[in-house]
């Protein structure tokens, strides 16, 4: 990607627990949508996610979908009314009716510094009920056009029990969770054309990565290599070599089913390389009815390496990728 195509390095943070929390504005539209996500080592995969705006009189979506080798088994969704829920400002928590349905360990914080989550979510006859323990410090962004991005479990452990069709079962794997919300003018979003997302998990290292595609001005890229138990490297953009091919149609659209995705940055002073492709598996149009704004998710086969200095780690299993089309 040519260094004129991308915006600069945006500003990486550090997070604390209420940048998880609800950030509704008064002056702006707010939507926010909590995402979590594990794939277990049973060959089940998990998507637990809530929308959320700052308007009372919009509705409220909490969502679970599980996947069997990439291949979707449920999908259930409900909607609340906004005085269903009591959600915080000040750290991640969401009841819904008398349940809680994220729940963040303060003992583990205020102790040990841990960061950890209990989900617990039934809709109909599915059910999810998952910690999730981070093994990497978290991290915030902010996007010129997407808004604010938490990235609040780079990566976790993840272990509970899930119910799929009323058939119980115990898991564990790794997961994921992130937090976005856009408190801007709707104009501003509507200069995207498409949002590729995902992540690459290697032993001990993990890429947090995006490709923003916007109509009328300049592309961002955002990588971000998370080391287990020591912390995060913010990548320069124009170090970032990203390109999606072998497309096909899906649901009418032109769709990538691989994508290269190559890095070569020094941050810190410590040599950071990247060389990974991604093959699609199993692909899950989300929201079909919908015209505008079309969002797949990607069961991915990843194979390369992560190096971060003299370290070097060979990655080779299945990630879960997206792509978010405006257009």
């Amino acid at each position: 990607m040519k260094k004129d195509n991308i915006n600069a390095k945006p500003i990486l943070q550090s997070i604390l627990p209420q940048d998880d929390a609800f950030h509704a504005s008064k002056k702006f539209f707010t939507s926010e949508w909590w995402y979590f996500e594990a794939i277990f080592n049973n060959g089940y995969s998990a998507v637990i996610g809530f929308t959320k705006s700052s308007k009372k009189n919009f509705l409220s979506y909490p969502a679970i979908e599980i996947y069997k080798d990439g291949k979707l088994q449920v999908r259930a969704i409900e909607r609340y009314l906004f005085q269903n829920f009591q959600i915080s400002k000040n750290f991640p928590f969401v009841k819904l009716l008398d349940d809680n349905v994220i729940e963040f360990d303060h003992g583990r914080f205020n102790d040990l510094g841990e960061w950890v989550y209990n989900i617990a979510l039934k809709i109909d006859n599915q059910e999810v009920n998952l910690k999730f323990k981070g093994t990497t410090p978290g991290w915030k962004i902010e996007s010129e056009e997407v808004g604010l991005w938490t990235v609040a479990l780079p990566k976790a452990t993840v272990t509970g029990n899930i119910v799929v069709n009323g058939k119980s079962m115990n898991v564990n794997g790794i997961g994921y969770h992130d937090h976005n919300w856009i408190n801007r003018n709707l104009s501003t979003v509507m200069n995207l054309q498409c949002w590729y997302w995902g992540k690459i998990m290697s032993e001990t290292l993990t890429l947090t990565w995006a490709n923003i595609v916007k109509k009328t001005s300049k592309g961002e890229f955002l990588a971000v290599l998370n080391q287990d138990n020591k912390g995060f490297f913010n990548i320069k953009p124009e170090n970032i070599y990203f390109k999606p091919d072998n497309y096909i149609r899906n649901h009418g659209r032109k769709m990538p089913t691989s994508y290269t995705l190559k890095i070569n940055d020094v941050v810190n002073d410590i040599p950071i390389h990247v060389d990974v492709d991604m093959e699609v598996k199993n692909i899950h149009r989300r929201f079909k009815r919908l015209l505008i704004a079309p969002y797949w998710r990607y069961l991915v086969e990843t194979k390369g390496f992560l190096n971060i200095g003299s370290y070097k780690e060979n990655v080779n299993k299945n990630q879960i990728m997206e792509l978010f089309h405006l257009i």
